[in-house]
């Protein structure tokens, strides 16, 4: 790849690779040709490239059929945007990125029409590295194409970019909420349920005590990302957020769910999906059985604070499961997902408790890890005390 340079222009040259080596004139030539093929109507004559690249970004739709297509030509029309003047380049981008959409490049998979158009939009965001604004837009929209097409590990996005970014474009409140939303999106339809908890985590932390009702619907995906993620086993954090606050009063049901996940059992599982039959499929759009196991690996874990010796028999009832090889299996698949830790001692017919996660993390968990601190570092000293006496007895003989 090889890159044009324009003095004065408004994208960075060296972060753009330019796919077409013809003049300016026989490109916009070819490319307006190109699209009269697939249906555009293009009136604009002569030589001048602002007027041209604007008809011909007004139809890029059209370049959704093929991924081949998609980014060939969609990269010949972004090494135009190297020479459009600085008061230009934003609507033109805008342009551009409003006609990339997720109707017109289909997914999924990196081989797809909206995979195709990703590289091309990453190209373009890279090459306006110095225009915060142009960025920011690009962005947006590579976003709405990373959901259709499934590929948002591929951008490699996490907290600490996101906010060098934010910080780098001076985005407002407004921007940030609808970034981060679009964000949990693409990271829910890539099967990144756990990193998107966090997303809506961060998102809700943006609301304020003055307008936490206007996010009930924000803090309703926050709760339902965070009880069908099967990693996640802790939600005080979220418990505490004054928009999820708001959801006692704006959806009751909802707010329940968050409480039993967050301190309930098994047991009250299931009376909530008797007093909520449709609640999961409906609210939740999970199957069953992924939140079964979750609640009774949240139970186990309740039953681990409680007991570091716990009956077999009692646990199969707590849990719902029969006392035999189902329990063996599931307690096992418990240690392996790190919920607790432990040995199963057949004979006594007990579980004996190792180690276990805590559902919750309050001041009483505080305590108690400051004070194992203490010994821990007592114990350090005590050593380190000792090994000096040993070696200057030594030294002394």
């Amino acid at each position: 790849w090889h890159s044009l340079q324009y003095c004065g222009a408004m994208a960075d040259s060296r972060e753009l690779p330019i796919f077409n080596f013809a003049d300016d004139a026989t490109q916009i030539e070819d490319i307006k040709r190109h699209l009269v093929s697939r249906g555009a109507v293009i009136k604009v004559e002569g030589p001048e490239l602002l007027p041209n690249l604007t008809e011909i970004v007004k139809n890029a739709n059209l370049l959704g059929a093929s991924p081949i297509e998609a980014e060939n030509v969609l990269a010949s029309i972004a090494s135009l945007f190297l020479a459009v003047p600085e008061d230009k380049a934003l609507a033109l981008v805008e342009l551009f990125c409003s006609k990339l959409t997720p109707e017109a490049f289909r997914g999924p998979g990196i081989g797809s029409p909206a995979a195709a158009a990703i590289r091309v939009l990453s190209n373009l965001f890279r090459g306006f590295s110095r225009v915060p604004k142009v960025q920011e837009r690009i962005f947006s929209t590579l976003l709405d194409l990373c959901r259709e097409a499934r590929v948002i590990s591929e951008m490699g996005v996490n907290q600490t970019t996101l906010t060098d970014y934010f910080t780098k474009w001076d985005s407002d409140s407004k921007t940030r909420i609808t970034i981060l939303r679009k964000l949990h999106s693409a990271l829910i339809a890539d099967n990144k349920a756990d990193h998107a908890a966090k997303v809506m985590i961060a998102l809700l932390a943006l609301y304020t005590e003055s307008d936490a009702e206007l996010a009930v619907e924000d803090a309703q995906e926050c709760v339902r990302t965070a009880v069908v993620d099967p990693k996640s086993f802790s939600f005080d954090h979220i418990v505490r957020l004054s928009a999820v606050k708001q959801l006692e009063k704006k959806d009751p049901a909802m707010h329940r769910a968050l409480q039993l996940f967050a301190t309930g059992t098994y047991t009250d599982y299931k009376s909530f999906v008797a007093d909520h039959p449709k609640f999961v499929s409906e609210k939740l759009h999970v199957e069953e059985a992924i939140l079964v196991k979750k609640i009774r690996l949240l139970t186990l874990m309740s039953l681990a604070e409680k007991n570091q010796t716990i009956p077999l028999p009692l646990l199969s009832t707590e849990l719902g499961i029969s006392d035999g090889e189902e329990l063996e299996e599931f307690i096992i698949e418990a240690i392996q997902v790190n919920a607790i830790s432990g040995k199963l001692n057949e004979k006594e017919r007990t579980m004996q408790v190792s180690t276990f996660q805590h559902r919750s993390f309050g001041r009483e968990e505080w305590v108690t890890l400051q004070q194992r601190l203490k010994s821990l570092i007592a114990h350090v000293k005590q050593s380190h005390e000792n090994i000096k006496n040993v070696n200057e007895t030594v030294t002394a003989h």
